[in-house]
């Protein structure tokens, strides 16, 4: 490698990319509201909340990602934080069409765990909450 390269990232959450602000859940009360009356859908690594929007002005889902103390330090939090958005933005297609508020929480070992198997997870949780909304 060369001075000033970058060596390249195990996953692709390291690339800079960002979901926008309007993709987003930004207050407590966003987050309560798919806790209380939403669906969840869970894994090793994570757990998927998710509730449907009725507003007439939806368009697309929103994401909000959480990881606590448990997770590990800062460090591992954030880096959990980035995957989980990474998993989101890369996958938003496999909302089905919903308009959806998701919430996505972290499990302890997600900041190390394998970047396919977090995706298959991920997948299988997204898959088992669009067939419980479709049945509705």
């Amino acid at each position: 490698m060369l001075a000033g390269e970058k060596a390249a990232s195990a996953s692709p959450c390291e690339r800079g990319f960002r979901v926008s602000r309007n993709a987003r859940l930004r207050c407590r009360a966003e987050f309560q509201r798919v806790y209380e009356h939403g669906i969840r859908a869970g894994g090793r690594y994570l757990v998927v909340f998710a509730l449907p929007r009725d507003e007439a002005d939806a368009v697309g889902p929103r994401l909000g990602v959480t990881a606590s103390k448990r997770v590990g330090n800062a460090v591992e939090r954030n880096r959990c934080e980035r995957r989980l958005r990474e998993l989101f933005r890369t996958r938003t297609g496999s909302c089905g069409g919903f308009d959806v508020d998701v919430v996505i929480n972290a499990r302890r070992g997600l900041a190390v765990a394998p970047w396919p198997e977090l995706e298959r997870e991920y997948r299988h949780a997204v898959t088992q909450l669009r067939d419980r909304l479709s049945s509705r």
